[in-house]
Order: structure tokens, then C-alpha cells, then sequence
């Protein structure tokens, strides 16, 4: 009997002690969370490697790590412990045998239970400590509060600065190894200032500035890839620019890996708009950081078309814009450009005959567009027909005609779907669409790239005399427009959105228009966070349903934008002031048939000549205020 019971005290003692063990390592996953790219970061990288621990990790990385082999052993020894107790209980020839088994059981549980309590009981805490220290969460109370410390700064360019959209998106995950890396300005860029000893008469291929931007493993400054290591490629407007590393790829094929993007700002202004200043300036003068996360594998699913406007064999009123919707980002240097009498962009073309005589084909001239987020295309002629209520040119297509679009597919490399590059000058690298990870266009959807002709992806249409003149109105917003309620106590990463509608497709929308300049997402937070707080804009096609376009006879009937943005600061922050955000959406917003959201209107809401704003769904004479400012400052 005594060694019955020793065996059972000793593995009770085993469990608890397992427990304890557990207490101690659940900690320090919170460390393993901490940025090392601040303070001390530096240092503690140079401690791993001086210990003999480097090798693209931090040491923050290898703690987690070996935290992480700790409590997995931990796990299988309670289930050692459980599978043994359960063996032992089947096999007993004896009520003592079938009870130690029993106690083996209870014993094991018990060590199970407290390492999830020690998880919650360490996050609880640790939740704690953090509110007290940010000024969050927590019963965290007083007045605005330092930010700063727990926001990234060199943010806000994105959305209120000079940057419009960039791929990978603030931390991302999963993105394959062999994806480019992609910035959309919303100015033309000085293009010397992001490829090295750039001149008007130098012939590709171009190499990265890298006094100017750097790609480099998230914390290892010194490992940045260096200017022959990153070919640069720009469209002809000089606000895209495509960074694909020469004959390598991101991170490695066992582990994930982290990586940064760094812009540089200061005095200096090392980034140039096309007029020379400085691309960076007032509260964003310091320049623009993001991080982004590589996966494991790469990317070699080619990119279908998802739907088109408008649909095949309509006739549609000839200031109606050609959109092509794709289901993954393209690279936008091989699916935009101008095309012009002379020649041009030809990757994707629009061609126009008479009905009258539909042997007499010519090239339509005109621009497409890269918008949404690099998902979608649309092409405007030149050929200007009208002005719209905003007093903005309209463009039309040839009137009366049968118009037939063609999107081509890229010719492909040793290494399918890859395509081959064929140019080094700016336009594009490739003779066809492709996505941003080098894989030509799945034009017939069939899960293969297979070049041209195979996979062109084409389409045609009429037009008619008239043009359509119905202006797109808001049929709906998340949160509720003028709903105080429902506006208020939203979760800190609620994304704002609003549905458009109409007649005759007024509800769809000119993707080029749907941007950070046409709709904004204003705060009255403090100015010290004004270089914390970003947002993006993108667009969905959507059908009568309300469901995604899917299909190329699949009609289009409506659009809906949604705002993506950096974390609200939580309400109950701070007890002198009241966080607040309040999305607008202007007049230069445009449906497809180039008709303005002018000057503000819903199913409920119309502007008149005494009203002419529409705020919070109600007529306004004058325009809408901005969020109340705070009382007071940090």
C-alpha cells in the first residue's frame, strides 16, 4: 500500500511540476511577439550571432522556437502519461491496478488543465500590463495618451500621403516566395530616384536605388538586397513600379520568413515627384515602412479573367467604359499603358469596326487603367464626346460599332506558367498579362498556361448612338449613414463600406476612380499620430444578387467600395476625448459610364441648389464636418 501511494504522490508531483514548467514558458511568447527593428533589436540580433545563433533569424525568433519544442514535449509526455494510464486500466486484473490507472488519468488531466489555465492567467496579465503601459484596454482611463509606442510610425503615406496602394499589403501573410514586390503612387515619381543611374536614354535592365528604397529580412538591415539583385520596372505613367528579384526568390522553402520595405525620407527627400520636390513631406516627411510575411511555397497558379463589362453580344451606349475584373493582382506594367496612333501598349487591345461595315477594323486609341488593387483594368479612349455634371471630360467608344477586346496571353518561359521576359524597356517585361508573380494569363480557364493563342482572352460588343447620362447614388453604408447607434461601438478593425446603385448599371463603378483621392476616412485623432494612421480604398463587382461576379456572361449590376485602415484607437482609451472616424466619399467618384457622384445622393438623400451636400444622409447647405477635434493633446 505505502508504494501505491508513492507512486501516485510522485506523479502528481510530476504533473504540477510539468504545470509550473508550462507557467514560466507561456511568457515568454510575449516577448517572441516584440518587434526587434526598435530599440535593442539590433543588440539582440548581434547577441544570436555572436552565440552562433544567426542564420535569418532574430534571437527573439529563437526563443519562440525553443519555447515552442519545450511545451510540444511537454505535450507528448501528458500524453504518454495518458496513453500508458489508458493501456494500464484496460489490461488490470485487479481493482488496485484498475485505480492507479485511474489516479495516472486524473493526474495527467491535472497537468493539462494547468497549463491552459497558466496560458489565460498569463495573457490576462499580461493584457493588463499592456493597458497600463499604452493606455489601452485594460481599466486603462485618463487623457488622449502616447501612441506612439504601440502604433508603427512612417504609416501615413498610405492613403493620405503620396502612396495609393502597395503589394504585399501591410503585413500580409502567406505571400509566395516568387512574388514582385509593387507600389502605386498617386503622383508620376522622378524614376531616378528608384532606379540607379536612371537618364532618359538608359536602356534596361534597370536596377533599384537603394540609397533610396530597401528590401531586406525584417530586422537585418545589413542583408538588404542590393541594386543587381532587384530589376525595377515602371509604367509609362511613372506611378507603378514593379521590384522582381534577379534570378531568386524570397525567403526559403522549410520556414516562413518576415521582410521589410523601406522608403526613405528626411531633409533629403530622396523620393522625387516628377517635378523634383520631395514625395515625403509635412507629417509624412519621414518617409514609409511596411513589413509583409513569405511563405514557404511558390506561386504558380496562373490568373484567370473573373468577369468583364460589358458582357458579350449587348449593345451598350457608347460612354461605357471596358473593364476587365482578374481573380489575383496582375503586374500592372504588363496590363496598363496607352496606346496612341503611333503605336504603344498592346498586351491587351480594343479594336472597333462600323456596323455598317464590319470589314473596316481599326485600333481604338485610348488608356488602360491598373486600379482595385492591381485586380482590375478598364480602358478609356481618347476620343472626348461630352462633359459630365462635375464638369469632368467624357470619353466615348466609337459609336455605332462592333468593338472586340483581346487580352494576351504572355508567351511562356522553360518553366510553364512562367512567362518569358521580352523587353527590358519600361512599358512591360513581358508580351502578354501576367500575375505579380511572373505567371502568364489563364485566358480559357482551364488551370494551365499554355501562351498564345491558346489563352487570349477575348470578347466583343456594339455600341449604340446615345450615351447614357444616369449618375450612380449610395443605396446603402456599413456603418449605417446618420445611425448613431450603429455607428457607435464598432470593432477597432471594422472596415467602412458603402453600396452603390441604379438603373441601367449606374451602380458600377469606374475602378480607377475608387481611390484614397475620392474617398477618405477622416479621424480626430491627434496630430502625433497622423503618421500612424493609414488606409486603403479598393472595390467588388457584384452581381443582382449581391453576390461577386463570377463568369464572363455573368452581368455586373452594382459596385461596392470598402475602406481598409490601420486599428481605431478604442473608446475606452481615454476619458477627454472620443475617438472618431468618418469616411466621405466625393463627387470624382464616376460609374462606368464616366457619370459623376455629384454632388451627393442616396435613395433617401438628394442634393438640391440650397442643399447641395448630402451628410450623414441628410441634405446639408454647406459641406460635411470633419470629426470633432480633441480636447485635449498628448
Amino acid at each position: 500500500m505505502s508504494m501505491f501511494f508513492h507512486n501516485t504522490k510522485r506523479e502528481y508531483r510530476l504533473a504540477s511540476t510539468i504545470g509550473c514548467i508550462a507557467v514560466f514558458l507561456c511568457t515568454a511568447p510575449v516577448v517572441y511577439a516584440q518587434s526587434t527593428s526598435g530599440v535593442g533589436g539590433s543588440s539582440l540580433t548581434q547577441v544570436g550571432t555572436a552565440a552562433g545563433l544567426a542564420g535569418g533569424s532574430d534571437l527573439y525568433t529563437l526563443i519562440g522556437r525553443v519555447i515552442y519544442v519545450f511545451l510540444s514535449l511537454i505535450g507528448v509526455v501528458l500524453l504518454g502519461i495518458l496513453l500508458f494510464a489508458g493501456y494500464q486500466w484496460m489490461t488490470s486484473d485487479g481493482e488496485k491496478g484498475a485505480l492507479e490507472a485511474r489516479t495516472r488519468i486524473r493526474n495527467a488531466v491535472i497537468g493539462l488543465v494547468i497549463i491552459a489555465m497558466a496560458y489565460a492567467i498569463t495573457a490576462w496579465i499580461m493584457s493588463m500590463i499592456g493597458g497600463a503601459i499604452l493606455g489601452l484596454g485594460g481599466s486603462g482611463s485618463g487623457g488622449v495618451g502616447d501612441f506612439s509606442g504601440f502604433f508603427p510610425s512612417r504609416a501615413g503615406s498610405l492613403g493620405s500621403g503620396i502612396i495609393e496602394y502597395h503589394y504585399p499589403e501591410r503585413d500580409a501573410t502567406n505571400i509566395p516566395r516568387n512574388t514582385s514586390v509593387v507600389i502605386s503612387f498617386k503622383e508620376p515619381i522622378r524614376v531616378s530616384s528608384l532606379v540607379q543611374g536612371y537618364t532618359s536614354s538608359t536602356v534596361g535592365p534597370y536596377l533599384l536605388n537603394t540609397d533610396v528604397l530597401k528590401i531586406f529580412p525584417t530586422g537585418h538591415t545589413e542583408e538588404a538586397y542590393t541594386a543587381s539583385q532587384v530589376h525595377v520596372s515602371f509604367t509609362g505613367d511613372h506611378k507603378n513600379f514593379v521590384f522582381r528579384l534577379n534570378g531568386m526568390y524570397f525567403g526559403n522553402p522549410t520556414s516562413t520568413s518576415d521582410y521589410t520595405v523601406d522608403i526613405a525620407g528626411g531633409s533629403a527627400g530622396l523620393l522625387r515627384d516628377a517635378d523634383g520636390a520631395p514625395a515625403f513631406q509635412g507629417s509624412f516627411s519621414s518617409g514609409y515602412t511596411w513589413r509583409f510575411n513569405v511563405s514557404t511555397v511558390l506561386d504558380l497558379t496562373p490568373p484567370k479573367v473573373v468577369s468583364v463589362i460589358p458582357v458579350a453580344g449587348g449593345r451598350y451606349a457608347p460612354n461605357m467604359l471596358v473593364q476587365i475584373n482578374f481573380d489575383k493582382p496582375v503586374d500592372p506594367t504588363s496590363a496598363s499603358g496607352v496606346y496612341t496612333s503611333t503605336g504603344g501598349f498592346d498586351n491587351i487591345r480594343v479594336d472597333a469596326s462600323p456596323l455598317s461595315d464590319v470589314s473596316s477594323t481599326h485600333q481604338v486609341t485610348g488608356e488602360w487603367k491598373i486600379a482595385n488593387h492591381f485586380y482590375t483594368v478598364e480602358f478609356v479612349t481618347d476620343s472626348a464626346c461630352g462633359v459630365n455634371s462635375c464638369g469632368d471630360t467624357i470619353y466615348c467608344l466609337p459609336t455605332d460599332a462592333s468593338v472586340n477586346v483581346l487580352a494576351h496571353a504572355a508567351h511562356l518561359s522553360d518553366t510553364p506558367p512562367q512567362a518569358a521576359i521580352v523587353t527590358s524597356g519600361s512599358s512591360s517585361l513581358f508580351d502578354g498579362v501576367v500575375d505579380l508573380s511572373g505567371n502568364s494569363l489563364d485566358g480559357n480557364g482551364d488551370g494551365r498556361a499554355e501562351g498564345p493563342d491558346i489563352d487570349n482572352a477575348g470578347w466583343a460588343f456594339g455600341t449604340s448612338h446615345s450615351p447614357e447620362l444616369v449618375s450612380p447614388v449610395v443605396f446603402s453604408t456599413t456603418p449605417p449613414a446618420g445611425d448613431a447607434a450603429g455607428s457607435s461601438g464598432r470593432p477597432l478593425d471594422d472596415k467602412p463600406q458603402a453600396a452603390f446603385g441604379g438603373d441601367t448599371q449606374a451602380g458600377v463603378l469606374e475602378a480607377s476612380t475608387v481611390n484614397t483621392d475620392n474617398v477618405k476616412l477622416h479621424s480626430n485623432e491627434p496630430a502625433s499620430l497622423a503618421d500612424t494612421f493609414w488606409f486603403s480604398v479598393s472595390m467588388q463587382s457584384l452581381d443582382a444578387t449581391g453576390h461577386p461576379t463570377v463568369g464572363l456572361d455573368s452581368v455586373t449590376d452594382h459596385s461596392s467600395l470598402m475602406v481598409d485602415h490601420r486599428a481605431y484607437v478604442s473608446a475606452t482609451s481615454s476619458t477627454t476625448w472620443t475617438p472618431e472616424y468618418d469616411p466621405a466619399i466625393a463627387s470624382k467618384i464616376h460609374n462606368i459610364y464616366q457619370n459623376c457622384f455629384q454632388p451627393a445622393a442616396s435613395r433617401t438623400c438628394a442634393a438640391t441648389s440650397a442643399d447641395p451636400s448630402c451628410c450623414d444622409d441628410s441634405p446639408d447647405s454647406g459641406l460635411c464636418d470633419y470629426p470633432r477635434p480633441t480636447t485635449s493633446s498628448p
